[in-house]
């Protein structure tokens, strides 16, 4: 059974910094790391209006590529294993729901290392929205990455 860190990502610098300390975790603890990208889902009212399911998907396909644009070099220049994965939905329920599901299999989820982006202004000060309600959840410990201060 693996071991895995998993690392929300979303292409902002802080969750490249947050990759960085993940990867560097890996190396010396042998874990593997799970990089996963959670795209909306444009299930509303006005997307189906407009939009098909096919080109929907092409859009959070391309979305995906553009967030996750290279992280895979990055993560094979580390020589950690890993696997890149995208989501739709809510980040905060499929962040918890991925390390929920990895309890039932082999490569179990250890811990959460996430950038904290801030860009709620209930939570900004300290913690983005995202942060605050994974480490709510209690789903297994997390590290933040803090957002400098400019």
């Amino acid at each position: 059974m693996a071991k895995t860190i998993l690392v929300p990502f979303d292409g902002s610098s802080n969750a490249n910094k947050a990759l960085d300390w993940a990867i560097s975790l890996a190396k010396v603890s042998g874990f593997k790391i799970l990089l996963l990208n959670v795209q909306p889902s444009f299930r509303t009212v006005h997307a189906k209006t407009f939009f098909n399911k096919s080109d929907l998907e092409e859009y959070q396909q391309q979305l995906f590529k553009e967030a996750t644009e290279g992280v895979e070099d990055k993560l094979k220049a580390s020589e950690v294993p890993y696997n890149l994965k995208l989501d739709i939905g809510d980040p905060k329920e499929r962040i918890v729901e991925e390390v929920r599901n990895s309890a039932k299999g082999e490569d179990r989820i250890e811990l959460i290392v996430m950038g904290s982006r801030g860009t709620n202004p209930v939570f900004s000060g300290v913690l983005g929205s995202v942060s605050y309600a994974i480490i709510n959840a209690g789903v297994c410990p997390v590290t933040i990455i803090p957002q400098e201060k400019k």
